[in-house]
């Protein structure tokens, strides 16, 4: 195995190329930076980071994927909603409240300003 650059970052690749064609991720790369917040899926383990789609454009996933197929386009932020306890919230920026955290539960969808 060789560890190699491409577009969407470091991957490892396997060194005899025409008869073995396996590659592997390497955590997103130098694209995947990290969030602080830990997954808030049920018996994982890893950690949100911040990735970049084909197109460019950013999302946060578990650095766990393919085993975690946790993604959000909104940074997630370590915070507990005091409304519903939901584990993470999310931040968001607009014209009219400027940055808030907002929980990402439906049902909730409680806006507090950050610190």
């Amino acid at each position: 195995m060789v560890i190699k650059r491409g577009r969407y970052g470091d991957f490892i690749a396997c060194t005899g190329y025409p008869d073995c064609k396996h590659t592997e991720s390497l955590n997103g790369g130098p694209n995947a930076k990290s969030t602080g917040v830990a997954c808030p899926e049920k018996g994982c383990d890893g950690e949100v980071v911040e990735k970049s789609s084909k197109r460019g454009k950013i999302f946060y996933g578990c650095n766990r994927y393919p085993k975690c197929d946790f993604a959000t386009w909104d940074r997630p932020v370590d915070r507990k909603c005091p409304a519903c306890g939901n584990a993470y919230m999310v931040e968001k920026t607009t014209k009219r409240d400027g940055t808030m955290h907002i929980c990402p539960n439906r049902e909730c969808r409680n806006k507090v300003e950050p610190d």
